[in-house]
């Protein structure tokens, strides 16, 4: 069963047992996969960050499986499906706190999959010092809501487009790196 809606995947959230918000846990699978991870080490990972340690009941991690290969698919579609799923994007600071959320734990995902990240330089480098950036996103209670919508697009689309980058460099780095097999 695919999921589709953001409801969906609050409610295997929900089933998984995780104190995680939408934003939290689809940032930290993005960045899992941004960060070129193929195998099934993921599910290693996941239950390291979110359930100490402890594999999830198979039901949940069934759906939750599905999702990470139908997540995965979506940063190599060609007409690149890959969006983040963040809280509704007509309550400004919502969305900022989504975009921090999100943010953050793509980092944490991202850095379990490349624990050398922070050696990365060139385009690579900028792009990290730039979610590092916006992952200190915040605002003040005098900001506007329409105000901080506006900006939240330009960001989640930046965001977007980070990932797949990302995503390209490190799944390229893997495939370049592996040895031939004559």
């Amino acid at each position: 069963m695919a999921i589709l809606q953001s409801n969906e995947f609050q409610q295997l959230i929900t089933d998984l047992q995780i104190e995680y918000t939408l934003a939290e846990f689809h940032g930290f699978i993005s960045g899992l996969i941004s960060g070129g991870i193929q195998d099934e080490s993921w599910k290693t990972l996941t239950y390291q960050v979110t359930n100490d340690g402890h594999a999830f009941s198979q039901a949940p991690l069934k759906k939750l499986t599905d999702f990470y290969q139908q997540l995965s698919e979506s940063f190599d579609e060609a007409n690149t499906l890959f969006s983040l799923w963040l809280p509704s994007e007509e309550d400004g600071f919502a969305l900022a706190d989504g975009i921090a959320q999100w943010t953050n734990h793509f980092l944490l995902g991202l850095g379990l999959a490349q624990p050398k990240l922070q050696q990365e330089t060139d385009e690579v480098g900028e792009a990290i010092d730039d979610l590092d950036e916006i992952a200190k996103l915040g605002y003040d209670e005098e900001d506007k809501s329409e105000e901080l919508l506006e900006a939240g697009e330009e960001i989640v689309e930046y965001l977007r487009v980070v990932s797949l980058f990302l995503h390209s460099h490190f799944t390229q780095t893997k495939t370049v790196n592996k040895p031939q097999v004559h």
